[in-house]
């Protein structure tokens, strides 16, 4: 059944949006009828969602299929803007609650699009993403679609405030991020937007809006105002709607949060409902789509030296650079020459051509040299070597691929949330006898945990300051496990953590060992260093012994702890990963090329040198 509109709203919708009352039902039927034969495609079919969707196209029947193949495609391949939240979690109402976004009430007189109030600053960066407000955003226009028709006939205005905002929220609008969310917001959703209007601008928001920018249509590029002040602002939004704590007539922020929050409340069955809808590509009559699709525009560092704009590296909390300075000989004032010294020594090297890091890839090696600019050197050399050598830890990293995500979804290795203290190293838990050895490879498990490193590496301070502990679990590990470890395998995993990645490993504890694991762990400890080798507790299931020094507070249910469950981690790291696929494909061709390194070449015999199995091992 559809609404009937007002005549006011119905004289608009005619004018500007070609819309027929007489012609509406034939088009919802024509939708729906459309929707069946798409194989892959499973959308709602609600009339009121179809109209809504309907008008934002101005009743173009061509158009209004591929925004709804766009819009439910990119509930499939981009979850960490659609998905990375979801509604009937209590943590999404935790979320809207912090009032990051909000759409601000109709006006008492007069039509006039909805405005939808984003606070920017207000998330904490170290605990959630700009993508999670994405998510708030994605769902409250849904319950928009269905229940206006003002916004449905003459869209929407967003008003974005930036007070708070810091350097660390800024870090996280990366170009492949900005790129989907404006695809789900401007491309896929069904409304139309009028304006978008920017408060309390920081600066160096400027890269932010190039970046924006570069995504948007002509028409939304034209219509982005920036205001000095809420003075500027009520020139284009009514000042009875604007909250009252920006000198509007309007309820205040908290009263419309949680107007909003009893709405989310109220739509419950319907949003799950909403959460089972997609697409299925495999099924898709075309050629399957991904990520790549919707445009991929190249690294942060890229765009960033095409508009002659420098990045930052990301600032140290007061803890973390104090402990900087004292572990890792970092001074805040010399880092950028450090960094350009080695951009300069890279460009020299024949051999690392395809090599081109970002500034906060460059710290993280330079954190885990102690700042020599010489061992820093070593240590990418031989990254970029290893990457070359070492294939089957390096190569086809792409997180939708079927291996990579079947590694992910057991969770064989998860950096926990928190630390000890806020200075404290990143604890890590491998479980390796999550795996079938019959349908994986040791090898897979260890690839999958150098990504989620590498990504560590961009994006966890306590990690390249402080360094890692590692829980080792060997909990249903078997000989078929085991036969896996074999001397060649250890050789180039210590290889790459000593010798390759900026990683220091200030302690390992090992829980259930089974039994062979003592000739496993004879090859572990024959390539280790003795500083190393002393860092290593075997607790087996002495768990008292564990939380003296990994203190329950941090560690999941399963291990005695009270931070959440090894399933709420899996699923973080899942969505992690897939967010960071477009760098991932990026950096595959980021390695030495061999026949133009000055002098020998390095290859796998000349750095490795060993072969055979840990059956074949002799040891006294």
């Amino acid at each position: 059944m559809i609404r009937g509109l007002s005549p006011e709203l119905a004289d608009i919708a005619k004018t500007e949006l070609n819309e027929n009352p007489k012609q509406t039902p034939d088009d919802v039927k024509h939708l729906k009828e459309w929707i069946m034969k798409q194989p892959h495609l499973k959308a709602r079919t609600d009339d009121q969602w179809l109209v809504a969707i309907l008008r934002g196209c101005k009743f173009s029947l061509e158009r209004v299929k591929a925004k709804l193949d766009l819009y439910y495609t990119l509930r499939t391949t981009s979850p960490e803007v659609t998905l990375r939240l979801k509604p009937t979690e209590m943590k999404f109402l935790d979320f809207l609650r912090l009032g990051t976004c909000i759409i601000l009430p109709k006006p008492k007189t007069g039509l006039y699009p909805r405005v939808i109030l984003i606070r920017a600053g207000r998330y904490d960066p170290e605990v959630n993403s700009v993508a999670d407000i994405m998510c708030i955003l994605y769902y409250l226009v849904q319950i928009l679609v269905v229940e206006d028709d003002t916004a449905t006939v003459l869209g929407t205005k967003i008003v974005v405030d930036y007070d708070g905002v810091t350097l660390n929220h800024l870090m996280q609008a990366n170009p492949n991020l900005l790129k989907k969310i404006v695809a789900v917001s401007q491309d896929s959703l069904p409304l139309r937007l009028k304006g978008s209007h920017h408060l309390n601008v920081p600066s160096g928001i400027e890269v932010i809006f190039k970046l924006v920018s570069s995504f948007l249509n002509e028409k939304a590029r034209q219509r982005l105002k920036i205001h000095k002040n809420a003075e500027e602002l009520f020139e284009h939004v009514p000042k009875e709607i604007v909250p009252s704590e920006y000198g509007g007539s309007g309820s205040t922020v908290e009263e419309i949060i949680e107007y909003w929050a009893d709405k989310i409340i109220e739509y419950k069955s319907w949003m799950e409902v909403e959460e089972k809808l997609g697409t299925d590509e495999s099924k898709r009559i075309s050629k399957p789509l991904n990520q790549d699709d919707f445009g991929n525009q190249g690294s942060f560092r890229q765009l960033l030296k095409k508009w002659k704009l420098k990045m930052t590296v990301r600032p140290l909390s007061a803890t973390l650079q104090e402990k900087a300075k004292k572990e890792v000989n970092e001074n805040p004032r010399s880092v950028q020459s450090d960094i350009s010294a080695l951009k300069t020594w890279l460009q020299k090297q024949p051999h690392l051509h395809t090599v081109n890091p970002s500034d906060q890839w460059l710290v993280a090696f330079l954190r885990g040299s102690k700042f020599s600019l010489e061992r820093c050197k070593e240590k990418l050399d031989m990254y970029y070597t290893m990457r070359t050598v070492v294939p089957e830890f390096f190569s086809n990293r792409d997180p939708l691929d079927s291996r990579i995500q079947g590694i992910l979804k057991l969770g064989a290795f998860l950096p926990l949330r928190n630390c000890k203290e806020n200075d404290a190293p990143r604890i890590c838990i491998v479980r390796i006898g999550v795996y079938n050895p019959s349908e994986y490879n040791l090898s897979d498990l260890l690839k999958v945990a150098f990504m989620i490193t590498e990504i560590m590496m961009l994006e966890d301070d306590n990690f390249t300051v402080s360094g890692e502990e590692v829980i080792v679990d060997i909990k249903n590990v078997g000989v078929n496990v085991l036969s896996q470890w074999t001397p060649a395998l250890a050789k180039k995993v210590i290889t790459c953590f000593e010798k390759a990645l900026p990683v220091r490993l200030k302690s390992n504890h090992i829980l259930n060992t089974p039994t062979g694991f003592e000739a496993a762990y004879t090859i572990f400890k024959a390539f280790l260093g003795e500083k190393l080798k002393k860092r290593i507790r075997v607790h087996n299931q002495d768990y008292d012994a564990l939380y003296k020094e990994i203190p329950k507070k941090v560690l999941p249910k399963e291990y005695g702890g009270d931070e959440g469950e090894i399933q709420e981690l899996t699923d973080h790291w899942l969505r992690k990963v897939e967010s960071y696929r477009d760098w991932f494909l990026k950096e595959e061709n980021a390695r030495s090329d061999e026949s133009k390194r000055p002098g020998k070449p390095k290859t796998t015999s000349t750095l490795f040198g060993i072969e055979g199995s840990f059956r074949q091992l002799e040891v006294d």
